[in-house]
């Protein structure tokens, strides 16, 4: 007998155990990346924040991604250190895929509206505005390698979702454990 009421987030057993699966997938999706180019590279450890998202919504997905960047930077602090702007746009990152993805039956739109706002406003505007204060590169600089990076990655975070989303083996679990 499962009410709504019993579907939101209450931090029962079970939801702590999946949010921490979550974030220990996103630590070690991060780790394995495929390099394209010097200083780029594509990973897959959104798929978690994404499934934070989906499945907890926005505040749950924004906490916890922001959480996951501060172990990270805590455990590889050699290879990327900390810097606060970053947390912040892992927070972002997990509250505009909640705010798409949670409680709707996810379209093509809804997909595209969480790739566009993480990658033009976290990851475009936010993401150079951090290194460009870390590390005092010019933001045109910047720009003309992460615009292009930032478009090839989008587009395939849009179609990675698309299909992971919509795999039909997956859908009683997202009943399951999708809170309201």
């Amino acid at each position: 007998m499962s009410t709504s009421n019993n579907k939101r987030f209450r931090f029962t057993p079970m939801q702590m155990a999946l949010v921490a699966l979550f974030m220990a997938l996103n630590i070690v999706l991060t780790r394995f990346s495929i390099p394209i180019g010097q200083n780029n590279r594509i990973s897959f450890g959104f798929l978690s924040t994404v499934f934070l998202g989906f499945f907890f919504g926005p505040w749950v997905a924004g906490f916890a991604s922001a959480g996951n960047d501060l172990l990270k930077s805590f455990l590889f602090g050699a290879s990327g250190g900390f810097f606060f702007g970053f947390t912040f746009n892992a927070f972002l990152g997990g509250v505009f895929y909640g705010f798409f993805l949670h409680r709707k039956e996810v379209k093509w739109y809804h997909v595209l509206g969480a790739v566009l706002c993480n990658t033009i406003i976290t990851n475009i505007i936010l993401g150079t505005l951090w290194l460009h204060i870390m590390y005092g590169t010019p933001m045109l600089a910047l720009l003309a390698t992460r615009v292009p990076q930032n478009i090839i990655m989008g587009a395939v975070r849009f179609v990675v979702m698309l299909i992971v989303i919509n795999i039909s083996q997956f859908q009683p679990y997202f009943d399951k454990y999708r809170t309201v």
